[in-house]
């Protein structure tokens, strides 16, 4: 059945705070925090999108930890809401920088990245684009969110976690209790660390030796498979969990199937020197 009224006119949406309330929004301790947080998520959602080729949306993380902050300093909701979009906002502006200006220096259009001239352009690139984001999404708000039935409702979503926490919930600690616990499956496993834990354990399958008759003679033919176990990565863990288990299975068979059949067949057709030569 459908919400809207007869007209085709939706029913008038009752704010959680009213408008005639008088709370603190645009504070400078929103404005920082926000600024922080959008740095620190902007930072993590640009190493697991290069690693692991797709991104996570920090909305949520941002709202809980701004329900953090702002228990410590006795803030307001919309305090709360100004944390979370400042720093969802700047993480999904690095998700769209780490798609994009790599393919520059792939398509040869720059030679490194972090020339100051490329870093100013690069840095241009992203303010124009992120001002642009913003101005339509004031535009588009009514079409794109008011008058569409979305799919998947983030920002409904992180409104509910905001309305939870005006009731003493917070989700902090699972936040920071899975932050440890990936520190220190990292620690034990980074180079940097003190190593206990190897990341993945490789080997090469050997088959057996062939004689294939060429000519008047024999020549022999060796090969095997290089194998590989799955990474024991917190990172790739921890999105994992968070797209669920059909879109991590779709992810991991195109890389099996990129990985495990496309690579090979590329390398075996042309050869390594070919296909390096090839992909140059």
């Amino acid at each position: 059945m459908s919400d809207l009224e007869p007209g085709g006119h939706r029913p008038h949406y009752k704010p959680y705070v009213p408008e005639e309330t008088d709370l603190p929004e645009l504070t400078p301790r929103a404005l920082v925090i926000g600024v922080v947080l959008a740095a620190v998520l902007g930072a993590a959602n640009a190493y697991v999108g290069m690693r692991a080729g797709l991104t996570v949306a920090a909305t949520f993380p941002a709202a809980v930890i701004a329900l953090a902050a702002m228990r410590l300093f006795r803030g307001t909701i919309l305090e709360e809401n100004i944390i979370r979009t400042t720093a969802s906002v700047g993480e999904a502006l690095v998700a769209g920088a780490i798609f994009t200006i790599p393919a520059f220096v792939l398509v040869g259009y720059w030679d490194d990245l972090m020339t100051p001239k490329n870093y100013l352009e690069g840095s241009l690139l992203l303010l124009v684009g992120g001002v642009l984001g913003v101005l339509f999404v004031i535009v588009l708000r009514r079409a794109l969110v008011s008058e569409s039935d979305l799919p998947f409702p983030e920002s409904v979503a992180a409104a509910a976690i905001h309305k939870a926490g005006q009731k003493g919930a917070t989700g902090a600690g699972l936040v920071f209790g899975a932050m440890g616990v990936s520190m220190l499956l990292e620690f034990f496993k980074n180079a940097s660390g003190f190593v206990m834990i190897r990341e993945r354990i490789t080997g090469f399958w050997h088959f057996s030796r062939s004689l294939v008759p060429l000519g008047e003679g024999k020549t022999a033919f060796e090969g095997g498979l290089a194998w590989s176990t799955p990474a024991a990565s917190p990172m790739l863990m921890g999105v994992g969990y968070v797209i669920g288990p059909r879109l991590a299975a779709i992810n991991f068979s195109g890389g099996l199937l990129a990985w495990g059949f496309l690579v090979p067949l590329i390398l075996f057709i042309n050869g390594p020197d070919g296909a390096l030569a090839g992909l140059a």
